[in-house]
């Protein structure tokens, strides 16, 4: 969930919470707590310290006798209502500050891989953000290459595409001079086997998911970005 959209949410149930007597309506209660432990999961993740208080909060008495009166349990629910409103003061206040870290430039990127990636992106879905780069990059390549074939006439893939799109005789060759066409080659092949390969059939889980997402997401706009520097009057666009 975007940090934006999760801030959102949160302001609108404390204000449920606020305009409500909570503490005096057992169901709605119930319901207005799963919400809000909704929102702080999916956007905290359940080892946060937030999560965690969250889950500890007590909404009725410690000790139960059979002469305690309505009022004492409403208390308690109150106590308890009013100490879930602080936690999400408390998250709201750590997704504006953390909120996914720095934005993301998005010129700083191919405008349609871009166009492709944003709402992954947003949504810090950071594995598919480096499969679908992967994905977005072979085809357009393959494309704007006019797609080309192997000798049983199948669409190349992967690193043989990459080695046939950069090869030195082709008019899709990237750089002026050998050892720089070789540089691009081995970039377009690389790509493709040390992290097209790997992207495209899982979902890598890593402390470092953003950090690597988007180093995949500039070396695929990077490849796209010289193809339209040196060959855009020539590029295939259907």
């Amino acid at each position: 969930m975007r940090p934006a959209v999760a801030i959102e949410e949160l302001t609108k149930l404390k204000a449920e919470a606020e305009a409500a007597d909570l503490f005096r309506q057992r169901e709605g209660l119930e319901s207005w707590k799963h919400r809000v432990r909704m929102i702080f999961v999916r956007t905290l993740g359940t080892d946060n310290h937030i999560v965690e208080s969250f889950d500890k909060v007590r909404y009725s008495p410690t000790a139960i006798s059979g002469g305690m009166p309505r009022s004492a349990y409403e208390e308690r629910r109150r106590s308890g209502v009013l100490s879930v409103m602080g936690l999400t003061d408390a998250a709201i206040y750590e997704l504006q500050f953390s909120g996914g870290g720095e934005p993301v430039d998005e010129y700083a990127y191919d405008p349609d891989l871009w166009s492709h990636v944003k709402g992954l992106v947003d949504d810090e879905e950071w594995g598919k953000v480096a499969s679908q780069t992967a994905i977005f990059v072979e085809n357009h390549v393959r494309t704007w290459a006019g797609n080309p074939q192997d000798r049983n006439d199948n669409n190349l893939v992967g690193k043989a595409l990459y080695l046939k799109v950069f090869d030195d005789a082709s008019d899709y060759r990237l750089g002026r001079q050998a050892s720089e066409r070789e540089g691009w080659r081995y970039l377009g092949m690389g790509f493709a086997q040390a992290l097209s390969n790997v992207d495209r059939h899982r979902i890598q889980n890593r402390d470092d998911a953003k950090r690597y997402a988007l180093g995949v997401l500039g070396l695929g706009s990077l490849l796209l970005t010289q193809l339209r520097y040196e060959h855009s009057d020539i590029l295939k666009t259907e």
